[in-house]
């Protein structure tokens, strides 16, 4: 019985198989359209992929094809094919407005360039792109099906983009040992605590500020100490008023009293 009943799947097997290569070999789009959507069924997409796109490249974007398409996406989506799901759905949204899947297809469009985004230290064209696709899909969709993983990958790519911002921030106070341009460093935190006011990098961004002044006042020319000094003990102020038990305190505390005992030379 074992036995028989492996030749009946094999056989079902090799049907199969010819179907496929059949549809590849013919010219005609719905039978292609057929097959691809029993293999779609059977989550064979990339059999199904090699089809729709078949069918596309002869139909292009006929608008009774709308199912063939979405499921098209879908699939390429599946694969994680993503650069191609991603320029699909977007052909696929623009050219089926009213299409009955049109929340899915924009959600996948949006995950497609989700997937894309590159870490925080490459390029953020992908991530900007992503959350511009989520924030459209919520305009439209704002109670959809995935609605609230829309607003947690918009939260998390944000979240990618102010480190960026961060990091690009605090490079200036990490290469000023080398440049001795503290200044650049100081315009370049407060740029991101004005960006980001309620950044989590809050207190680091206050803390490389400081040093950065506190740098450029111990290491200033004469005649620019002084005020220099004093903006620096502004800075360390800024630091401890935003919270006063900082995990910096320690370090804080000790370059302060470098800065005060420089000061007293002006008070003589």
């Amino acid at each position: 019985m074992k036995k028989w009943y492996a030749i009946v799947l094999f056989s079902a097997y090799l049907v199969g198989c010819n179907t496929y290569q059949n549809a590849l070999k013919v010219d005609d789009s719905m039978y292609k359209n057929e097959v691809a959507d029993q293999l779609f069924e059977q989550k064979k997409y990339k059999k199904a992929i090699n089809l729709y796109a078949q069918v596309f490249s002869k139909e292009k974007w006929d608008q009774k094809l709308a199912s063939t398409y979405y499921k098209y996406g879908k699939s390429l989506y599946l694969v994680e094919r993503y650069e191609l799901s991603s320029a699909f759905l977007k052909g696929y949204n623009n050219n089926f407005p009213l299409s009955p899947f049109r929340e899915e297809t924009m959600y996948l469009e949006a995950m497609s360039d989700y997937h894309l985004s590159d870490d925080y230290s490459q390029d953020q064209s992908n991530t900007i792109g992503a959350i511009a696709k989520f924030e459209n899909y919520l305009a439209q969709f704002p109670e959809g099906e995935n609605a609230e993983k829309a607003t947690q990958a918009i939260s998390e790519l944000k979240g990618k983009i102010e480190k960026k911002a961060y990091e690009a921030a605090k490079l200036y106070n990490q290469i000023g040992e080398y440049t001795r341009d503290y200044n650049a460093a100081i315009v370049a935190l407060d740029n991101f605590l004005l960006d980001y006011p309620g950044s989590k990098y809050k207190e680091d961004a206050l803390f490389y500020k400081f040093d950065s002044g506190y740098r450029l006042a111990m290491n200033s020319v004469q005649h620019k100490k002084e005020e220099r000094l004093k903006n620096a003990i502004s800075l360390y102020e800024s630091l401890i008023s935003f919270n006063e038990s900082t995990k910096y305190k320690s370090q804080a505390d000790d370059m302060i009293k470098r800065v005060q005992n420089e000061l007293k030379q002006f008070s003589k």
